[in-house]
């Protein structure tokens, strides 16, 4: 993986008093003042000292909760941005006092996501069911920098946002507070998990047909498999002057057939409803899994391979700002390029980088109530190229669904479907073949064997208590 350190954005800073002003009152001055101008005649030494005590605790703590924040450098720093499932990385979050002023206690709330554990750390919940809040004490003296670094568990798929944090000091005595808001962000993209294809009781060679093909699309010159006679209208350079000389006739080459194996994926991964659990996450997520390791088995065999789905990316870190002086025209285009950014389309290709483009765009694709597949079967079904294999990965079958499927049998292209869930299907339906995924058990499964997922205590003893129950 790259390593890339992202600029931090501009800041904007937002002071609070916890007394509901940002400064000690005036008017405790003018009391302590008055005090003082009254021990000097009346010659009372101790009301005299206690005010010039009194005086100097405010004068202090204006001072102190005045510049307490100022010249406060906070900087938070991600080993990589691009990450593999179950890999760990390091977040490392560092606060200079760029000043002579020292700060007693500093108290740092930084907002990280929640499906993204960091090792051996308690966090505080938020309202936002995906944001965790990382609390962080500091004593820092004269222009001192102190770094933390946590290591951070990559078990779940998607865009994940770091920030914004709250700087929370005061004086030092505590009657002050104040706040500063570090508007800075940075993102990170988590590569969905890639398993074996066999992991899914697929077959490692050929899972989804045979790979020659009857009919010569490409002949390969560098290939010769055999001779035969001479046939009117071929080329001299096809002749095979040693057989000619051995056999006392013309023969000609045989040169083997070649054409590029293409293989279109179809996601269906909108999240499905029931009356008992409102949606299962899990099996979006196994769909998704079989999606990036066909993928990848693809591509390593040498097809192209290409990538639709039915619902829209995340693009979190990649959202750049509408102006809102433009004009309603102005806004309606740009509103219509992030929709087609948003979709998932990927055309076929064999590269590399197409490798890239593929696990990005599957780390991106969010839990939506998006447009039946059908529809986006329907639509790209006449860009497909000839003799292509179509691969439906689904959750749920529907008759339309197996209308166009048929009608893309009929069109030349070996399709398969593939089905998710926890009921397992016929082994052929309407003629095509039907492999079986498995369902939200499998899921766990794959986690704990290749993305080292463990089941936390928390979880086993909550399903103890309800078998108990």
């Amino acid at each position: 993986m790259k390593q890339a350190q992202l600029a931090p954005r501009q800041r904007k800073a937002k002071q609070q008093s916890g007394t509901g002003d940002s400064h000690i009152n005036r008017n405790l001055y003018l009391l302590g003042g008055i005090v003082l101008l009254i021990s000097i005649p009346a010659h009372i030494p101790l009301l005299l000292v206690c005010s010039c005590i009194f005086l100097c605790v405010l004068l202090i703590t204006d001072i102190w909760a005045t510049y307490c924040l100022h010249e406060v450098r906070y900087q938070r720093h991600l080993s990589e941005t691009r990450v593999l499932f179950g890999e760990d990385i390091t977040l490392s979050i560092s606060i200079e006092n760029a000043k002579l002023l020292p700060l007693p206690v500093l108290q740092v709330n930084d907002s990280i996501p929640r499906a993204l554990p960091l090792k051996g750390q308690a966090f505080r919940k938020t309202l936002i069911s995906n944001i965790v809040t990382l609390e962080s004490l500091f004593s820092l003296r004269w222009y001192e920098r102190v770094t933390r670094t946590y290591t951070i568990q990559c078990i779940n798929r998607g865009v994940y946002t770091f920030g914004p944090a709250k700087l929370h000091s005061g004086d030092l005595f505590g009657f002050i507070s104040r706040e500063l808001q570090d508007e800075a962000v940075q993102h990170m993209v988590v590569y969905p998990l890639v398993v074996p294809i066999s992991s899914f009781h697929l077959p490692s060679q050929r899972p989804f047909g045979d790979y020659r093909t009857r009919r010569r699309f490409m002949e390969d010159p560098s290939r010769v498999i055999g001779v035969r006679d001479y046939a009117y209208g071929d080329s001299l350079r096809r002749v095979d002057w040693k057989a000619t000389a051995r056999t006392q006739e013309l023969q000609s080459k045989i040169y083997e057939s070649t054409t590029t194996y293409s293989l279109s994926i179809f996601l269906n991964s909108s999240v499905k409803l029931d009356n008992y659990y409102s949606i299962h996450p899990a099996l979006q997520e196994l769909a998704i899994c079989a999606a990036a390791s066909i993928s990848n088995w693809g591509l390593d065999e040498g097809y192209t391979v290409g990538l639709y789905a039915n619902t829209p990316m995340s693009l979190q870190d990649e959202e750049q700002t509408m102006d809102e002086a433009a004009g309603e025209h102005d806004l309606q285009q740009t509103i219509a390029r992030q929709l087609k950014r948003r979709t998932v389309s990927i055309p076929p290709a064999r590269s590399e980088e197409q490798r890239k483009r593929l696990m990005e765009a599957l780390a991106r694709i969010q839990p939506h109530m998006g447009t039946p597949l059908e529809e986006t079967m329907q639509r790209e079904r006449a860009h497909l190229s000839n003799g292509a294999t179509v691969i439906v990965i689904t959750n749920v079958i529907s008759e339309r669904l197996m209308e166009i499927m048929l009608r893309m049998q009929r069109s030349g292209h070996a399709v398969s479907l593939l089905l998710v869930g926890d009921n397992p299907p016929p082994t052929r339906i309407a003629g095509f073949p039907v492999y079986y995924l498995g369902g939200e058990e499998t899921w766990d499964n794959l986690q704990v064997t290749y993305g080292n997922v463990q089941p936390e205590k928390d979880e086993i003893q909550t399903e103890i208590a309800g078998l108990n129950l």
